[in-house]
């Protein structure tokens, strides 16, 4: 027995919502991801820029090859660049 327009229209409101649910969730997963990665590189850059490890002792302690820990600071220099110029939202959570 087919079903009547009303419950189809009632279960693609419901797959709609949970897929509307999930598409945020998995931006705010992707989002926290970037940030933690942002704070990763930052951490390094900060440890090596004030001295405290050169960049080789730096690479050895995280256990990537020098050229891929060069690029990653200057990708994260950037980033941290047009986070600046960027000005953050007003949020209170």
């Amino acid at each position: 027995m087919p079903k009547p327009d009303t419950d189809k229209t009632t279960e693609a409101q419901r797959v709609q919502q949970a897929q509307q649910r999930l598409a945020a969730a998995k931006t705010t997963r992707d989002q926290r991801k970037a940030d933690a990665e942002f704070d990763f590189w930052a951490d390094v850059a900060a440890a090596i820029d004030s001295g405290e490890v050169k960049q080789t002792e730096a690479c050895e302690a995280i256990g990537y090859k020098r050229e891929y820990v060069r690029r990653q600071l200057i990708e994260h220099r950037a980033q941290a660049k047009a986070r600046a110029a960027t000005p953050a939202p007003d949020s209170t959570d």
